[in-house]
């Protein structure tokens, strides 16, 4: 995949919650980078008020590797619903692909594509 369709395929996962009717506003940029690299950025206000963030510094290298992102979904007071992310920590957690709780907890978990983000969304969004 290249980063073009990496940038697409997270484009057309975010407009599932406007298909779905559970956006009130997507904002979405994407720039490709001199040396193969792009920075994804988005931001979507939900029906339910709350918020999804995706930040993501890609690079292409035979595959689109992710160096840095996170998924942070929240209140709109900012308080943490989840956000997945590979951020060291210190002192260091043990892993680099982590998630963490609306209740302080840090577990290991790999990125989700952003089909499972935008379903594990969904499903919060319409509990």
């Amino acid at each position: 995949m290249s980063l073009r369709d990496h940038l697409e395929r997270v484009r057309s996962g975010l407009q599932t919650f406007e298909d779905y009717g559970l956006s009130e506003q997507i904002d979405f940029s994407a720039e490709i980078r001199p040396g193969a690299q792009a920075v994804l950025k988005a931001a979507v206000k939900l029906i339910d008020t709350s918020e999804l963030y995706i930040r993501e510094y890609l690079i292409e290298e035979g595959s689109v590797q992710q160096l840095s992102y996170a998924y942070q979904h929240q209140a709109p007071d900012g308080t943490l619903i989840f956000r997945y992310d590979n951020a060291a920590h210190r002192p260091p957690l043990g892993f680099d692909h982590h998630k963490h709780d609306t209740d302080g907890s840090i577990i290991p978990a790999e990125p989700p594509s952003i089909e499972g983000l935008v379903q594990e969304i969904i499903d919060y969004v319409t509990r």
